[in-house]
């Protein structure tokens, strides 16, 4: 295996990076292989491991990468949007990552067809996973923080409700087993209820 300069070794992990989005939306974490990963691309298969640890490391990549590009829009859209009612902008923000999930394909394949309940990852990547929840809640809790010493929402703490906010994704999970029809109204009564329930009467 020769070895890359720093130069090539970003040149060559960017375009990694990039089939891998073609691949993963299109066959998936578990049908596409090292080979798909690295053809045409000037690399052995075997150079892929000096890049990433296995196919699901650059997956979580992507997905990790995704997530912060996409961030800025996502409380632009809510929380920055109705700073000021926190009921407008929960809603705003659940439906908004429940459009994201349902039509991105990498946030689809790891929150609709739950892939990544089947990732063999790295002992580094698997703490990459458990800081995903920590940092999504980190992201919007500021604004319950804000909302909480203004008086505007129930008597809890504000990271509870963050947590529960952030807890109502979670059902997306479900959503093959849901028919369709079924599945958007059942999400839109439980965000309705948070949204109302939330804030201080």
């Amino acid at each position: 295996m020769r070895s890359f300069t720093s130069e090539e070794r970003e040149i060559i992990r960017n375009k990694i990076i990039d089939r891998g989005k073609e691949c993963f939306a299109i066959y998936g974490i578990k049908k596409t292989s090292i080979e798909d990963l690295t053809r045409d691309l000037g690399i052995a298969k075997s150079s892929f491991y000096s890049f990433f640890n296995s196919k699901e490391d650059l997956f979580l990549q992507i997905y990790t990468e995704e997530r912060e590009a996409l961030k800025g829009n996502l409380l632009e859209n809510s929380f920055l949007k109705y700073r000021k009612e926190p009921d407008k902008a929960i809603k705003a923000y659940l439906h908004y990552v429940l459009d994201i999930a349902n039509k991105h394909p990498v946030w689809r394949k790891v929150y609709i067809e739950k892939e990544h309940l089947e990732l063999t990852i790295s002992r580094s990547s698997e703490e990459k996973i458990k800081n995903i929840h920590r940092e999504n809640v980190k992201m919007i809790l500021p604004f319950f923080e804000e909302w909480a010493a203004a008086g505007l929402l129930i008597d809890k703490n504000a990271r509870i409700l963050a947590e529960t906010t952030y807890a109502v994704l979670s059902l997306i999970h479900l959503r093959n087993e849901i028919e369709d029809e079924d599945f958007q109204d059942i999400m839109d009564i439980l965000i309705d209820l948070l949204a109302e329930n939330i804030i201080k009467k």
